[in-house]
């Protein structure tokens, strides 16, 4: 019996071996040829079940004999899982789909890069889409990503009630890196823009202004509706005019702080604001092209701070004062939440409000260190 048993592993092995050299022919000879998860099992003689627990990372243990065999055949014949076809199958696809307003906005494009690191760090790949504020764009996205069967959905900043709504019915799970509106069952991560807000105007405040204007994002927006509230709140606190006519609500985009400012400033010196408040940094370049052609020096004639504290801000003429999003550990929390509802489809909604930092620079009218 054991001459018998030795004799059929030896034929095994060498029928396995001529295997691997027709593989390695066709490979050499330029012949295009598509290497499947059977074609793995049989080089490391294991069964395909293996093959997936290895590409999958589980469900079940593999020995590390049978690994190194598996990973070595993989190599060998140059195996790509296929995940279009585990995705019909309903295995994960290990891809989650990111939805951004605009790829031209740093603070963006700062927040998808600790993303993307996130979930590459837990073996993850991202797909992004752009819906450039569009609602009916954003939709399209969303659908797409659904039929596509990614893992999971993260939406930056949306606004749209539609999109939200969507996501919920959606069987995909889903998260928000935002505020949204009550009543949505749907989780979220974002800064309290509303305490960051308060800490940017108070900071101003102590250097002695009482007619602070704001320039906020524009209306509806949870975010941007947030921002203003903590100026109107600090204001009121202090005792400060916070009377609407130092609003000023515009795009959240360098023309939008432009065209706010050159409402805002262009006045007499008895009627306009000494300090302002901005609700983003990307508004404040164009806040400060509004002053130069109007001849104002920021901070000596203008003292200005900003939100959002992104690495751009720092290089600005002068270095900005911005409230400081906290952008890793967003992006941190975010991925921990969204991987936990991939996990576990009925775990409950959550909402995590997260403090940012008062980073100073020299346009609010700091010295310089």
């Amino acid at each position: 019996m054991g001459g018998c048993s030795s004799r059929f592993s030896e034929d095994q092995n060498l029928a396995a071996g001529a295997r691997h050299d027709v593989w390695r022919d066709l490979r050499d000879g330029g012949v295009k040829m598509v290497v499947t998860r059977a074609h793995v099992a049989e080089m490391a003689r294991v069964s395909p079940a293996l093959v997936s627990y290895v590409t999958n990372g589980g469900p079940r243990a593999v020995s590390p004999q049978a690994r190194k065999r598996i990973e070595q055949a993989i190599k060998t014949l140059g195996y790509v899982p296929n995940t279009v076809a585990q995705a019909l199958r309903g295995a994960s696809t290990r891809t989650i789909g990111l939805l951004i307003p605009t790829a031209v906005n740093q603070f963006f494009g700062e927040l998808a890069t600790a993303v993307e690191k996130e979930l590459f760090d837990s073996g993850n790949t991202l797909a992004v889409g752009v819906t450039n504020d569009d609602q009916a764009r954003e939709m399209r996205y969303v659908d797409a990503l659904v039929s596509r069967q990614v893992d999971g959905i993260m939406v930056i900043s949306s606004h749209s009630l539609e999109t939200l709504g969507k996501l919920t019915q959606a069987s995909t799970p889903a998260i928000v890196l935002d505020r949204v509106p009550a009543g949505l069952n749907v989780s979220t991560v974002c800064v309290d823009g509303r305490n960051g807000a308060m800490t940017a105007v108070s900071h101003l405040q102590g250097h002695g202004h009482t007619i602070i204007g704001c320039l906020g994002g524009r209306a509806g927006t949870e975010s941007a509706d947030d921002r203003v509230a903590g100026w109107h709140l600090q204001q009121e606190t202090a005792g400060l005019d916070h009377s609407a006519r130092l609003v000023t609500r515009t795009d959240f985009t360098e023309q939008g702080g432009y065209d706010a400012a050159m409402t805002v400033l262009d006045r007499s010196v008895s009627s306009r604001p000494t300090a302002l408040f901005v609700s983003s940094d990307i508004q404040t370049v164009g806040v400060l092209s509004a002053c130069y052609e109007l001849g104002l020096k920021v901070p000596e004639d203008i003292s200005i701070v900003s939100f959002d504290g992104t690495d751009a801000s720092r290089f600005a003429v002068p270095p900005l004062t911005s409230y400081r999003q906290p952008v890793e550990e967003l992006a941190r929390l975010a991925v921990i939440t969204l991987l936990q509802h991939i996990q576990n489809p009925n775990a409950p909604t959550s909402h995590v409000l997260a403090a940012g930092e008062l980073r100073v620079g020299l346009s609010c009218g700091c010295l310089r260190e």
